[in-house]
């Protein structure tokens, strides 16, 4: 059951970086000095608020399309700290919100070169982690806070395309390091933090597309991913999870993952 649900939401964010209409462009990212993209660092957001240029799994904008009830059920809010603005999520109920990087005639909105800037980088600040979450586990799939990247399309048996997509999950039981895959190896998941060590910490995570890409399903990459995914959720284990996310790019070169601060 675990399995059909997240099929489903996978093949609805395919529909949301094909079929709808997208009103944002390249303005919308920033091209800084050293060549890195800023996909979003949250700043241009209202406290309080859904992420304005995010997408709903049915392919709206949160902000533009729900009442402020609807809006509520989404767990996900622009905080403040410090003058620095980033996206919180306090909640048990899963709902994935979608940062398109194409829109619906498949053009690429900030020609994006994954072989130019390889590295995708985040931050994540967790506070409290679903309880035994197992994202390899289709009764306790729940993680404190997931990143996808949605690149092209793979096949299964009996649906005819579902998006190829690596989940960057911090566990709260698998190990640093682990994989696994999911839905006929087309979702791989790579656990790039676990534990509760590092709660309350903002952690900077850095990994190579490129190369996972080839790790994880055994060939080249399309340049241009789909769209960047955010998943924070507890609702198997029925926990009640908090996390922040910042500053999401694409770089250059590669650091070090994990960085502390």
């Amino acid at each position: 059951m675990r399995n059909i649900i997240y099929l489903r939401i996978l093949l609805l964010s395919l529909f949301i970086t094909t079929t709808c209409s997208l009103s944002f462009g390249q303005s919308d990212v920033k091209k800084l000095g050293d060549g890195s993209i800023l996909l979003e660092d949250f700043e241009d957001n209202r406290v309080g608020e859904l992420p304005g240029n995010w997408y709903d799994r049915d392919g709206n904008k949160p902000l533009n399309r729900h009442s402020v009830e609807e809006q509520q059920t989404y767990k996900y809010k622009i905080q403040i700290e410090g003058g620095d603005k980033f996206l919180h999520y306090e909640g048990t109920r899963a709902k994935h919100i979608s940062f398109p990087l194409i829109n619906e005639k498949e053009e690429n909105l900030y020609n994006i070169n994954i072989y130019e800037t390889p590295i995708l980088s985040w931050k994540v600040r967790a506070h409290q982690l679903p309880e035994g979450g197992n994202e390899k586990s289709s009764n306790r799939n729940d993680s404190v806070a997931s990143i996808y990247v949605v690149f092209d399309m793979g096949r299964v048996a009996l649906v005819k395309k579902v998006p190829k997509t690596i989940r960057y999950t911090w566990s709260t039981t698998l190990p640093e390091g682990e994989t696994g895959s999911k839905l006929f190896g087309n979702q791989q998941i790579i656990v790039v933090e676990s534990g509760e060590q590092e709660t309350g910490k903002w952690v900077t995570f850095e990994r190579n597309l490129v190369e996972d890409y080839r790790r994880m399903f055994g060939d080249e990459p399309p340049k241009n991913p789909l769209a960047i995914l955010i998943l924070s959720d507890g609702d198997s284990t029925g926990s009640y999870v908090k996390a922040d996310y910042d500053d999401i790019m694409l770089r250059q070169e590669k650091s070090i993952p994990g960085i502390v601060e």
